[in-house]
């Protein structure tokens, strides 16, 4: 992205997030934002405190809605134990990021030409947006409202997204029943339809249909959080929630390395199944095959176009799916030239495409920046077509956040709900348990061995299952099938918690939806990936919460030094075997000693760690295939000054005897675009040479 554009969404979001949440100036004072102020208002105190509604004269049936979905949530929080003043706090910003990440959703949308004008005005229209214009048309009075109209406007271009983003544009949110003030709600939509006042809404368009957009509206939202975070690290403190843990670690992937990273795992995967592809001479970054380096035999786990599916289990705003989805589409035109782009667009986000992230907000524009990728494929092809834009809904978006506030009493609820499930209940508890644990450890969680201990019980003679299917016994299926039971309970569970999340009340649907986010996790862990690519979080292990530290201890002993270092071996766990894992991280695992059996562990405990299958290093488990060591400088930001890179990709397979790698060293370069253009020039003189 131009530097102009990052300066413009900067400023947006900077002052959005100021009136939305509040901020803490320099000098330290705390600047409430409108929606704590409007919280106040209706009967929510700052100090947890909950007045009757009655004390707000006149109230109207949205802040009647308000006030109950907020006393619903706080008296989850005491019942919990949890304190009541930062239960309060978490429950502001939910609904400060929310309309957030819907105001910049309709901007990207229309800055895109991907719906009609909603929020930017325009000279066609007297200086006002077009959906303004036409409802001062068909309802001037609306219009002519203390709000001019704003609240219908907005209310209605969510609406017609709901269906689409649940997540984001659900109607149903208890916490999105807290809305701005008018005066917040209609500075914050001149804001973001104008711009900063030193640029024209044609600049800001310009800015918010960047491809990059959405992943630097992520990243300048948490600079205040973030640098909150590292000035409570340098007092001693550790991380102490999944907020924090999100804004201390958020970093924007650079275009280049997500495309280095890519090319040379997804794409080369492709490469080995159709040999004959024209693909490839596309990719800028791709290390291409030679006599040194030739073409491996497809893994028997990835062996078509359809077995190529990808996660990024730290999927932050969705910059990796986003390139993935143009690779993979490129490579659908070519495998079935015959498939209309509705067909191709649908098979991508249904069947390729996952990603996690503990960070709920992350999630939601993750979903946006795919959304609207496809979105933009469907309308290329009907303007190539002169057709006009199709209405298209997707039905399925494979991610997953982790859950909150979930206890040891989250199964009871469930089983009283479901005494169906009863029989279960051993599979139950291990599901339930993982799900306790959620909310920290996100894609790190384990739960697989759990809940196939759970089954192994399950095996027992005489166990029924009281499903609504009389007939079906689930000792018999745990022995015929075991993974189409786990299965078969998750999809249950999980639909149960879609429901409740669809309740009029707002206990039972703040419940249900945090539930719901908990099982589909499960589900997008529960198996494994062709291609596992990701950019990790960065936490030196005195940092990290002490329920993190020891299960990254226990199961990830290797890389507990540094959180990235441990998502090393677990994506390596969440990989098909033959597949790729594809990541940038710190380079200090390639060096320092603390890293030594990440690496490889020592000769003389080579035979016992074999013979009891643990880890036995990175050189002696796997095929290290490129490596581009990018030093200090890789990151174009600031904030990222300290970071010293390294891309690499590995294949999930013992090396072998006379196995080669590629290897690039940029550390002398001090700038992200220096060592970008490097990387291709060098793909270009080494393409060349193979031509030659």
């Amino acid at each position: 992205m131009l530097k102009p554009h990052k300066e413009i969404l900067a400023a947006v979001i900077r002052d959005l997030r100021r009136d939305m949440l509040g901020t803490t100036e320099k000098d330290g004072t705390k600047v409430r934002g409108d929606l704590d102020r409007e919280l106040e208002r209706i009967g929510v105190l700052p100090d947890g405190r909950v007045q009757p509604i009655d004390v707000l004269p006149n109230a109207t049936p949205a802040e009647v809605r308000a006030h109950e979905a907020a006393g619903r949530f706080l008296t989850e929080a005491r019942r919990q134990s949890r304190p009541v003043a930062q239960a309060r706090a978490e429950y502001v910003e939910q609904a400060a990021y929310s309309w957030i990440n819907r105001l910049v959703a309709l901007r990207a949308l229309e800055a895109r030409q991907l719906v009609s004008g909603t929020l930017c005005p325009s000279e066609d229209y007297g200086g006002v947006s077009e959906a303004i214009y036409l409802l001062a048309q068909t309802n001037p009075a609306r219009v002519a409202a203390s709000d001019g109209g704003w609240w219908e406007v907005v209310e209605q271009a969510c609406a017609a997204q709901a269906q689409a983003l649940p997540g984001l544009f659900s109607a149903g949110d208890p916490v999105m029943t807290l809305r701005p003030s008018v005066s917040a709600l209609r500075r914050c939509v001149e804001r973001i339809g104008h711009g900063p006042t030193s640029t024209t809404p044609e600049e800001t368009d310009t800015a918010f249909a960047d491809p990059d957009a959405i992943g630097w509206a992520y990243q300048f939202y948490q600079e205040e959080a973030k640098a909150t975070a590292f000035a409570s690290f340098k007092a001693g403190k550790k991380a102490d929630s999944r907020a924090t843990i999100a804004a201390a670690t958020q970093l924007f992937t650079e275009p280049y390395m997500v495309k280095w990273l890519l090319e040379n795992s997804l794409g080369r995967s492709y490469h080995e199944i159709y040999p004959d592809s024209a693909l490839p001479a596309r990719w800028a970054y791709y290390i291409r095959p030679t006599a040194e380096r030739p073409l491996g035999q497809p893994a028997p786990t990835v062996g078509s176009l359809e077995m190529l599916t990808v996660l990024d289990p730290c999927v932050g705003s969705g910059h990796f799916l986003r390139e993935a989805f143009d690779l993979l589409a490129a490579m659908y035109r070519e495998c079935h030239p015959e498939w209309e782009t509705r067909q191709i667009v649908e098979t991508i986000l249904r069947h390729h495409l996952h990603g996690i992230d503990i960070d709920p907000r992350a999630v939601q524009l993750a979903a946006l920046t795919l959304y609207l990728r496809a979105l933009e494929l469907l309308r290329d092809e009907a303007r190539a077509r002169r057709r006009p834009m199709p209405t298209w809904t997707p039905t399925q978006i494979n991610l997953a956040t982790t859950p909150s506030g979930l206890d040891d009493t989250t199964l009871e609820r469930h089983l009283t709900r479901h005494p169906e499930d009863r029989p279960l209940r051993p599979l139950l508890e291990r599901i339930f348990a993982s799900l306790g644990q959620a909310e920290l450890l996100g894609s790190l969680l384990r739960p697989g061995a759990e809940i196939d201990a759970a089954i192994a019980k399950l095996q027992a003679p005489r166990q029924t299952n009281l499903f609504d299917t009389p007939n079906t016994d689930t000792g018999d299926l745990a022995r015929r099938d075991p993974t189409a039971l786990k299965q078969l309970v998750l999809d249950q569970v999980a639909q149960s918690f879609h429901d409740e999340a669809a309740s009029a009340d707002p206990a039972d649907a703040l419940f249900g939806r945090e539930a719901e986010r908990g099982v589909r996790l499960l589900q997008i862990l529960d198996r494994k990936y062709a291609v596992v690519v990701t950019n990790p979080p960065y936490m030196g292990s005195k940092n990290m919460p002490d329920l993190l530290k020891k299960y990254v201890e226990q199961h990830y002993n290797a890389g507990k030094r540094d959180l990235y270092a441990a998502f090393i071996l677990r994506c390596l766990n969440l990989c098909l075997p033959g597949g790729r894992v594809a990541m940038v991280t710190q380079q200090s695992w390639m060096f320092l000693r603390s890293f030594a059996e990440l690496r490889a562990v020592p000769d003389e405990r080579l035979a016992e760690a074999q013979k009891q299958r643990e880890f036995t290093g990175l050189l002696r488990e796997t095929r290290l295939e490129g490596v581009a060591h990018l030093g200090e400088f890789a990151f174009e930001e600031s904030a990222a000054a300290g970071a010293f890179a390294v891309l690499f990709t590995l294949s999930n397979a013992p090396p072998f005897a006379d196995h080669r790698l590629t290897a690039f060293r940029l550390v002398g370069l001090k700038s992200a675009a220096e060592k970008a253009k490097l990387l291709r020039e060098a793909t270009i003189i080494e393409r060349e040479a193979v031509r030659g």
